[in-house]
């Protein structure tokens, strides 16, 4: 079942010094060789792309409609009308993802250490599964 859900190369997400979001890298294994995610790791990865990504930004390469409208917010204060867009934007996301069978949950809250960013906590149900997935994603409002 894990191959239903696909390989691609394995990313690390990090913080970036330079600016208030993430960053990622390949990631190598000791002797120098790419490293790939499978299974549910690729799934959850591929996720948090899908979400990262602005949608419309893959359009001219033939995916107009993929990724998010989390972009919109950047700038937006950190209140209950924008959790709930975050959340609204979310759930629009990831019903765009074919491995995923439903969002059972998007919860958002606000790190005490900063009041300009939020943590999605995601929960999904996979495809052809009855085991869900959990992904926590840090999002900033505003950039620093």
């Amino acid at each position: 079942m894990e191959e239903l859900y696909g390989t691609d190369l394995k990313l690390l997400f990090e913080p970036r010094t330079d600016y208030a979001g993430l960053g990622a890298d390949l990631s190598v294994n000791t002797k120098g060789d790419l490293q790939t995610a499978k299974g549910r790791e690729n799934l959850g990865q591929a996720i948090v792309h899908r979400i990262l990504t602005r949608k419309g930004e893959l359009g001219d390469i033939g995916h107009p409609d993929y990724g998010s409208r989390l972009y919109e917010l950047i700038g937006e204060p950190n209140n209950e009308r924008t959790r709930e867009l975050l959340r609204l934007y979310v759930k629009e996301c990831i019903s765009q993802e074919p491995r995923v069978k439903d969002a059972i949950g998007i919860n958002i809250s606000v790190p005490k250490d900063n009041p300009h960013a939020v943590l999605l906590e995601i929960t999904v149900l996979p495809i052809k599964s009855t085991v869900p997935m959990n992904l926590v994603l840090p999002f900033f409002l505003e950039v620093a």
